[in-house]
């Protein structure tokens, strides 16, 4: 059974003051954005004129809050360290609580956060590129190695639940749920880590209340930290199990695709198109998604809804001038083996 003291959540410390930025004038951003795009051999689009970009919004703004209450505030700089990301999760799930404690229908109760890891078996808080859920990186110790980093920036200095003075880390949910660390907060939140199609069946049983029925309170907040399971949307649940477990697939698919949960509240992820060219990709609930430029001062797209890889990398080379990778994102015709090498 999911245990915890039942003291009231100690308030978390305040998140740094973010540095704030001088307003530019449009013409000033303009400049600056063409400046520090990259130069490269074949970025010219072989000449073709430039496509106007209709979704993408490329400006630099004034940076005057470090709050993610509103979605209509200024946006905030993206976190370079992934320590700095887990404090802006923290003070999301600080938001979700508050809301769930009031009855606040608008507020989600099941959801999912996405934290960048540091590169394996390197000493550095960096944020880099290692793909969805640091896929890229060299895990040598497997899921094992994984749940060491994760749980450093959940329950570690700086981490998710760094400050809470009632908060507890129960262990693994199961000794064969590789990988799935369970923390509790007082009695209002449950954090849970790597959830998967292969682990989804004590993932469910945690769901329904088979550890705890506090998950299932409605002033309770179930997190999932990095799932890894398969689809999303209407497509979540397709690969749970084996082609056999029926029940489970049925199960997973009715849990995983239920309306208003499993949203992402927050993310924080390194993106790096095709070509190279890198940038972040930034969501803190309630607010929009948003994508920055490798260094974190120009917007280069806000949308309601998650993008898509393929929007996100045109988006990017878009603002960097670069061009588009060979392969499937161009046409046969209008490649070169002078110039694009598919390796």
């Amino acid at each position: 059974m999911l245990t915890a003291t039942t003291a009231s959540a100690a308030t978390p410390p305040s998140s740094a003051r973010a540095a704030r930025r001088r307003v530019d004038s449009s013409a000033g951003a303009s400049s600056r954005a063409s400046r520090s795009a990259p130069t490269r051999a074949g970025s010219d689009l072989r000449g073709r004129p430039r496509r106007e970009t209709t979704t993408a919004t490329v400006a630099t703004r004034a940076l005057t809050d470090d709050s993610a209450t509103t979605t209509n505030s200024p946006w905030k700089a993206p976190p370079s360290t992934c320590t700095g990301a887990a404090a802006e999760a923290r003070q999301v799930l600080r938001l979700l609580r508050e809301g769930a404690a009031r009855a606040d229908a608008s507020v989600p109760r099941r959801v999912r956060v996405e934290l960048p890891l540091p590169p394996a078996d390197m000493d550095t808080d960096a944020m880099v590129y290692l793909g969805l859920h640091g896929q890229a990186a060299d895990w040598s110790g497997g899921m094992q190695q994984r749940l060491r980093v994760t749980k450093a920036l959940i329950d570690g200095e700086g981490g998710l639940l760094d400050g809470y003075a009632d908060a507890k880390y129960l262990g693994l949910l199961d000794r064969d749920a590789d990988g799935m660390g369970v923390w509790t907060l007082g009695e209002d939140l449950t954090i849970v880590t790597h959830p998967s199609d292969t682990t989804m069946r004590y993932f469910l049983d945690l769901c329904r209340g088979e550890y705890g029925n506090r998950v299932r309170d409605d002033s309770h907040v179930l997190c999932a930290v990095n799932a890894f399971w398969s689809g999303d949307g209407a497509s979540a649940g397709d690969r749970v199990g084996q082609p056999w477990e029926l029940g489970l697939k049925r199960e997973a698919k009715e849990v995983l695709t239920r309306d208003g949960d499993w949203d992402v509240v927050y993310c924080a992820r390194r993106i790096r198109s095709a070509a190279g060219v890198e940038g972040t990709l930034r969501r803190a609930w309630p607010g929009p998604w948003r994508l920055f430029d490798a260094e974190g001062v120009t917007l280069v797209m806000e949308r309601a809804s998650q993008p898509s890889n393929r929007e996100m990398a045109e988006a990017l080379n878009e603002n960097a001038g670069a061009g588009e990778a060979a392969g499937f994102n161009r046409a046969s015709v209008d490649t070169s083996r002078d110039d694009d090498v598919i390796s």
